[in-house]
């Protein structure tokens, strides 16, 4: 299934991210080329053409992209040759602290933007990304790019659920509750078992067993949240409650499933299990859901599930 093209604009970082997936560098792009300068970026995107014509999103990622020296340029470049073209910015968004580049972005077409902050605080945070201060600095660029979007530029916060944080989710929730209630969606990511997260899975590694009591007891907030999303999880992985807001986030190539999903009523609607978690987590939390439950599918292999419906006492009553 296509889930749209990601072009890694610049390969350095200012963070220092525990759980980072990328390779230390210098690592190739796609192609295998290890140059990141406009003229190499603009020569991947049109080798990628007639993709990008046919396609509905562009991921561009890092590193982090906009440390690129011409990453405005860039942005104009796709604007101008693919016009009709969704871009979501994956950004750490420390450089938007700076009201400049807000501004900038702003004149951009079909530009949304996923930031990274990884916890209610600048302890937690700042332990993840390595970098002191990075926490205040991301949350001065989310205070920006809110103020200076334009109407159908979206802004999605991210955090990625490790060792670290997971116990404080919600009141990570609570937190972007009351300091960015304007923001279109919030995404809590499992962990990925690559890149510097291996070298550090005694400080980041987590199990979805230690993760879904802290869901569980989150279930009423999520649900009055509404903008929340779950990438990277199995659905026997999360409450049942919480399935109409997983979405498919890995391609078919990173994901597996064990014996066990073969006796699981609802694996058609399931993304699997990223295979390096398999590897280096086991099958710790995964288990087949034998269940019946009544599912309300959206017509979209990413986002299968739109409402479900299950006999449950009345305090666990389910809305969508």
């Amino acid at each position: 299934m296509n889930m749209g093209l990601d072009i890694c604009v610049w390969d350095k970082c200012n963070n220092r991210c525990l759980m980072c997936t990328n390779p230390e560098r210098p690592w190739p792009a796609w192609d295998g080329g290890y140059d990141y300068d406009f003229d190499s970026i603009i020569e991947r995107l049109d080798k990628k053409k007639s993709e990008l014509l046919g396609g509905d999103i562009l991921y561009l990622s890092g590193g982090e992209p906009t440390l690129h020296p011409r990453f405005i340029d860039i942005l104009k470049y796709i604007n101008r040759n693919f016009p009709n073209l969704k871009i979501m910015l994956l950004t750490n968004g420390r450089t938007l602290c700076y009201e400049s580049l807000p501004r900038m972005l702003s004149a951009i077409n079909n530009l949304s933007m996923a930031v990274s902050l990884h916890g209610p605080n600048a302890e937690i945070h700042d332990e993840i990304t390595g970098t002191p201060g990075s926490f205040d600095q991301a949350c001065k660029g989310i205070k920006n790019i809110i103020k200076y979007r334009k109407s159908g530029q979206e802004v999605e916060i991210r955090a990625v659920i490790s060792k670290i944080n997971y116990k404080k989710c919600g009141e990570f929730l609570s937190f972007i509750e009351k300091r960015f209630p304007s923001v279109d969606r919030v995404a809590f990511i499992f962990i990925e078992m690559e890149g510097r997260a291996i070298r550090n899975i005694k400080k980041v590694g987590v199990k979805f067993s230690d993760f879904k009591p802290i869901l569980e007891k989150m279930v009423p907030a999520l649900i009055a949240f509404k903008k929340a999303r779950l990438y990277h999880f199995p659905l026997c992985a999360i409450p049942i409650e919480l399935w109409p807001y997983t979405w498919r986030t890995l391609p078919d190539y990173e994901v597996a499933f064990i014996e066990a999903c073969s006796r699981c009523n609802y694996k058609k609607y399931c993304l699997g299990i990223h295979k390096l978690y398999l590897k280096h987590m086991g099958e710790s939390g995964i288990s087949p859901v034998r269940e019946k439950i009544s599912i309300k599918t959206d017509n979209n292999f990413h986002h299968p599930i739109k409402r479900i419906s299950i006999n449950k006492p009345p305090h666990h009553k389910l809305t969508s």
